[in-house]
């Protein structure tokens, strides 16, 4: 077997060897190009990285999927490329997967090199001519991914009108406040003391207002005078 070829199994087969490894379940992305294009999970091991995705035909026929040879993570720190060494379950692009009918889901993997440890975000680019996918600042924090999720919910709770909810949703996502926040925290803040304020409870209201004054959000001042905007409070 050439040595090469050896290498790209052995990364394949990383999942199974019980190699230490951190998960990141379906990770957020701030920008994708293709709805219907799922990350699964990104496994980061000390010799590869192995991101796993799902792809829905949405075609009434003659639906198919490939992957081009090029595609790539980016570093978003540095710009470094770490192209696809590996993969399993697609077609290398020309050739294709067909689909049978509407609806029908592809899973596959995709391997890379490794890259380093502590990454907050990656991109995750198809360079190619044509339908090439990409997802942009993939976050690889699972604490992260698992408050914008529970952020998410909130909002679900509050246009559903059921308040309740909705404060225990927003107030569990600001009880920690990781490095490097996403917009989630602050408009958490915002949400519990837009909810207060409209109670008539003003004395709530401020207390999560100065929270949020003495939280340490990056742009916390951009949220405080959405709150002042909107509430009057100060």
């Amino acid at each position: 077997m050439h040595p090469k070829t050896a290498a790209v199994l052995l990364l394949l087969l990383l999942p199974f060897l019980g190699v230490s490894q951190t998960i990141v379940e379906k990770p957020f992305a701030a920008e994708l190009s293709h709805p219907e294009l799922t990350i699964e999970s990104i496994l980061l091991f000390p010799d590869s990285t192995v991101v796993n995705l799902t792809v829905v035909n949405n075609a009434d026929k003659d639906g198919w999927f490939c992957a081009d040879r090029n595609i790539y993570i980016e570093n978003l720190n540095t710009h470094q490329r770490y192209y696809r060494v590996g993969f399993r379950g697609i077609p290398t692009c020309p050739e294709t997967h067909n689909f049978d009918r509407k609806g029908e889901t592809l899973s596959f993997t995709l391997v890379f090199p490794p890259i380093p440890k502590n990454l907050n975000s990656i991109n995750l680019v198809e360079d190619c001519n044509k339908a090439c996918f990409f997802f942009k600042g993939v976050i690889l924090s699972n604490k992260l991914n698992s408050d914008i999720r529970l952020f998410n919910k909130g909002m679900e709770y509050y246009t559903k009108n059921d308040i309740s909810q909705a404060i225990e949703s927003f107030s569990k996502v600001v009880e920690e406040i990781p490095a490097n926040p996403t917009h989630v925290y602050g408009y958490a803040f915002y949400h519990l003391v837009m909810i207060y304020h409209a109670k008539g409870d003003n004395l709530t209201a401020g207390y999560w207002l100065n929270l949020l004054k003495a939280s340490a959000l990056p742009n916390k001042d951009y949220y405080i005078r959405m709150v002042k905007r909107d509430t009057g409070l100060e």
